[in-house]
């Protein structure tokens, strides 16, 4: 089979596109991250969803601890 340059380049050019879209989907947080407000997207390759890190502080008194609410998840 031989191939032409031009099926060359469409080859490599739809390579480098599908390379260079992939990463657009990561997850996003809009908001501050550990208030009540803040959302995520996920890509959907996983659900549920995993379970966000804790990102407070748990002390043995109400005032050493930090607050934290993990974003809400949103479709993309």
């Amino acid at each position: 089979m031989n191939i032409t340059p031009t099926m060359r380049a469409l080859v490599w050019s739809t390579s480098v596109l599908a390379l260079t879209i992939g990463p657009t989907f990561a997850q996003q947080i809009s908001g501050t991250p550990g208030s009540p407000s803040p959302t995520t997207t996920i890509d959907g390759k996983y659900l549920p969803s995993p379970p966000a890190p804790f990102g407070g502080t748990i002390n043995m008194d109400a005032k050493g601890s930090k607050l934290y609410w993990p974003p809400t998840v949103m479709p993309p």
